[in-house]
C-alpha cells in the first residue's frame, strides 16, 4: 500500500491515448446518431415503407393518401359495425361505434406505419428498417362514451327473483332464481374502451362475427336462491310416489297426482318449505275411500226437489278414519317408495251432517231473472246443458260460486254444439256459442239477491234482449262469471229452461234460493252517453256472417242494497262499441275472354245475426 504523507504533491500517471480521446469518441457517436436521425426524417417521405402491414392488410409502397384509402376500404366495416353490451340472461344492448365516440383514424396509423414526414423516432426506426406490422389508431371520446354507457343503465337494472317452486300434478317445475343486477358505469366503459382497441386490431381474416363486451355488473342475489330450493325439490321426489293403503280386508293405491293436489309452497325468510295437508288429501282420495270402505258414508246436502229445495240427509259410514289415515301417512311420506300403511276399519261420521245443511236456511227465492231466446237449435242445447250445470249448485256461506266450474268444459265431447259468438267486432260460430245468456241471467239472479260480484265482463257490443251494462259474457278458459256468498245463509241455484219452437222464443230462468238477508237489493235505471257509430261494411269472406249495426254508447247505473235499514250503493259503468252493418258478398268472378253480358246490379240480402 502506497502512504502520501501530509502536505506531499500527488503525481498523476500519464493517461493513453485512448482515454483521452473518449470524450470525441462519444461525441462523434453524438453526431453520427443525429447525422442518421436527421437523415431518417428526410427519408420518410409521403410514401410507406416497403414491408408495411396494419391487421394484415399490406401497404406498403403506397402514398399516405392510398394507404388511408385502402384501410378504410378493407377494415371499416367492421371497426364501425354495431357490437353488443351483454349482461345476465335476457340483457343485451347493440352499440355503434361512432354514437359511443369510438373510431379508427386510418390517416394517423398510416403515418403510424411510417408514412409522411415525422419526427417520432419509433417511426423513424421503422423507416430505417423498411417498415413492418403496424397496429390500428383508435380514438376514444370518453366523454361521449361515458353518456351512451349512463344511457344504457336501466337497460341493465333488474330486481332479484326468487326461486319458485311449482307443481303440475305430479311434475315438479322449478323456476330458477334471477339474479338482481345494476351497472357499474366507470368499469364498464373501461371494458367497453378496451374490448374496442382489442377488436381494432384483428387480422383482416378474422372479422367476419361482431363482439361482445361483458358490461360490468353489480349482482344480488335473491333471498331464496337455487340452492335453497333444491332440498325440497329433494324432499318431493321422494314424497310423489305412491302409496299403498291396506286394511284387513282391502287395498288401494294413493297415487303421486293424488298426492301433489294436497302440497303447498310457502316463501318465508329467505327459505321455501312444502306442506301436505293430510286432511284434504282424506277429503279428495275417493279412488282411496271408497273402495276400502264397509259402509259408504254421505255428507248431507240440499237440492231441488219438485221445485223446492230439499236437505238431503247425510248418512255416516264405515271405513279408514280421516286422523288414522293423516297420521299414518305422515310416518311413510319422505320414505322411498314402495311404502305402504295399515288401517283399521272405524265409524266415520258425516262431515257435513243433515242438521248442518238445515242450518243453512235455504227456504225463499231471493234474486230470480229470465232471459229470453229465438227459435234456434243451439241456444235449446246449449242453455238447456248450463241450466243443467247451474242447477243445484250450493254455495256455503262465504264460498265462491263459478260458471265455468258449474257447467264444466263447453265443447263437443261434452254435447255442446255451434252457435254465434261475438269476436271482436263481429259475429262467428264456434262450438258452445249461446252460453253467454245464461251468464247475463245468472249475474242478474246473483245481483238481486245481494251476491258479491267477484268477476264479470259484459259484452263488448250491445244486445238489445240484456239489460244495458247490466249484463255479463264467458269465454272458455278466458272468461268467467263468478260471485261470492257473504250472507250467513247458504245459497242454493235453481236454473231450467223452456224450449223454443216454431210457435215461439224459449227462455231461461236462474233463482237464487237462501233466507233473504238484504232488506231490499234494487238497481236504478240506467244512464246512457256519449253515443258512437259504426261503419258500413262489405265481407266477402266464405264465413260472414251478415251483421246489422247498431250504436255505441257509455252505461251507467247503482245497485242500492240497504241492511238493517242503513243503504249501500255500488256504482257501474260500461263503454259499449258500436256495431257495424257487415253485408256479405260473394268475391266477384275472375273475367272471361266472353265479351261481357249487359251489366245488372242487386243488392246483397241480409239477415239479422243470432245473438250470442
Amino acid at each position: 500500500m502506497t502512504h502520501i504523507a501530509a502536505g506531499a504533491t500527488r503525481v498523476e500517471r500519464p493517461r493513453g491515448p485512448l482515454v483521452a480521446a473518449a470524450p470525441w469518441i462519444v461525441a462523434g457517436l453524438f453526431a453520427l446518431l443525429g447525422v442518421a436521425y436527421v437523415g431518417a426524417h428526410f427519408m420518410a417521405s409521403d410514401t410507406v415503407p416497403r414491408n408495411a402491414t396494419v391487421n394484415g392488410v399490406p401497404i406498403g409502397g403506397l402514398s399516405v393518401d392510398e394507404a388511408t384509402a385502402k384501410l378504410t376500404a378493407e377494415l371499416s366495416s367492421a371497426d364501425r359495425a354495431e357490437f353488443t353490451l351483454t349482461g345476465q340472461a335476457g340483457q343485451a344492448v347493440a352499440i355503434l361505434p361512432a354514437d359511443a365516440g369510438l373510431q379508427v383514424d386510418y390517416r394517423a396509423t398510416v403515418h403510424q406505419a411510417g408514412g409522411g414526414s415525422t419526427w417520432d423516432p419509433r417511426v423513424l426506426v421503422r423507416v430505417i428498417t423498411g417498415g413492418g406490422r403496424t397496429s390500428t389508431v383508435v380514438d376514444v371520446d370518453k366523454a361521449a362514451l361515458t353518456s351512451v354507457v349512463s344511457g344504457l343503465a336501466t337497460d341493465f337494472e333488474r330486481d332479484p327473483v326468487d326461486a319458485g317452486l311449482s307443481l303440475d300434478q305430479a311434475t315438479i317445475h322449478h323456476e330458477p332464481m334471477v339474479v338482481g343486477t345494476s351497472l357499474n358505469i366507470g368499469k364498464t366503459v373501461s371494458a367497453v374502451s378496451n374490448a374496442y382497441h382489442q377488436a381494432a386490431q384483428r387480422p383482416i381474416d378474422g372479422r367476419d362475427q361482431p363482439f361482445d363486451v361483458a358490461a360490468d355488473l353489480t349482482i344480488t342475489e335473491p333471498e331464496i336462491t337455487d340452492a335453497e330450493v333444491q332440498p325440497v325439490i329433494d324432499q318431493l321426489e321422494l314424497v310423489l310416489q305412491p302409496v299403498t293403503v291396506r286394511t284387513p280386508d282391502a287395498q288401494a293405491e294413493l297415487g303421486a297426482e293424488r298426492i301433489a293436489q294436497a302440497i303447498s309452497f310457502v316463501a318465508a325468510d329467505s327459505t321455501i318449505t312444502m306442506t301436505i295437508d293430510y286432511p284434504k288429501l282424506y277429503d279428495i282420495a275417493t279412488e282411496v275411500r271408497d273402495p276400502l270402505a264397509i259402509v259408504a258414508g254421505r255428507d248431507a246436502t240440499v237440492e231441488m226437489q219438485d221445485g223446492r229445495p230439499v236437505v238431503v240427509p247425510s248418512v255416516d259410514g264405515r271405513g279408514i278414519g280421516k286422523d288414522e289415515f293423516a297420521t299414518a301417512l305422515a310416518t311413510v311420506i319422505d320414505q322411498p317408495a314402495p311404502r305402504g300403511i295399515d288401517l283399521d276399519i272405524v265409524d266415520v261420521p258425516a262431515t257435513f251432517t243433515t242438521a248442518d245443511a238445515e242450518a243453512l236456511g235455504i227456504t225463499q227465492v231471493v234474486g230470480e231473472f229470465t232471459t229470453y231466446f229465438p227459435n234456434t237449435g243451439y241456444h235449446n242445447t246449449n242453455l238447456g246443458l248450463a241450466a243443467a250445470g247451474i242447477n243445484n249448485e250450493l254455495v256455503k256461506p262465504g264460498e265462491t260460486f263459478s260458471l265455468a266450474k258449474a257447467t264444466g268444459p263447453r265443447n263437443a265431447s261434452t254435447g255442446y254444439v255451434a252457435g254465434g259468438v261475438l269476436v271482436g267486432d263481429h259475429i262467428e260460430y264456434i262450438v258452445g256459442g249461446g252460453v253467454s245468456q245464461s251468464a247475463t241471467t245468472t249475474y242478474n239472479a246473483a245481483f238481486f239477491a245481494g251476491m258479491t260480484d267477484i268477476e264479470h265482463h259484459p259484452h263488448t257490443q250491445y244486445f238489445s234482449q240484456y239489460p244495458p251494462g247490466r249484463e255479463a259474457t264467458v269465454y272458455e278458459g278466458v272468461l268467467d262469471l263468478q260471485f261470492r256468498n257473504d250472507t250467513p245463509y247458504g245459497v242454493l241455484m235453481e236454473a231450467y229452461i223452456v224450449p223454443s219452437s216454431p210457435a215461439g222464443r224459449g227462455s231461461l230462468t236462474v233463482r237464487v234460493w237462501s233466507t233473504q238477508y238484504f232488506d231490499s237489493v234494487t238497481a236504478t235505471e240506467p244512464v246512457l252517453s256519449n253515443y258512437t257509430y259504426g261503419r258500413d261494411r262489405v265481407s266477402t269472406s266464405p264465413s260472414c256472417v251478415a251483421q246489422s249495426p247498431a250504436q255505441g254508447f257509455d252505461v251507467s247505473y247503482q245497485r242500492i242494497l240497504v241492511l238493517n235499514g242503513q243503504s249501500t250503493t255500488q256504482d257501474y259503468f260500461w263503454r259499449y262499441s258500436p256495431v257495424d252493418r257487415i253485408q256479405c258478398k260473394q268475391p266477384e268472378p275472375a273475367p272471361t275472354p266472353a265479351p261481357a253480358p249487359e251489366p245488372t246490379t242487386s243488392e246483397p240480402a241480409t239477415e239479422e245475426p243470432a245473438e250470442p
